[in-house]
């Protein structure tokens, strides 16, 4: 075998990772990703809240 043959795990330089490799790899990413997911649940449950009351008659229409 030459030396081409072998897998090298090293890369021969430093490449910048992908794009979102590197933004998966940033918090503010995760952190912007979370208040986006809080907010969805929040927006959801209280749609659900609002029309399970309606639908019970606690609130009039």
């Amino acid at each position: 075998m030459t030396g081409a043959d072998e897998v090298d795990d090293e890369p021969a330089e430093r490449v910048p990772a992908s794009g979102w490799r590197a933004a998966a790899r940033d918090r503010r990413v995760w952190a912007i990703l979370a208040v986006v997911a809080f907010l969805l649940v929040c927006c959801c449950s209280a749609a659900v809240g609002t029309l399970l009351a309606l639908s019970a008659g606690l609130l009039s229409g």
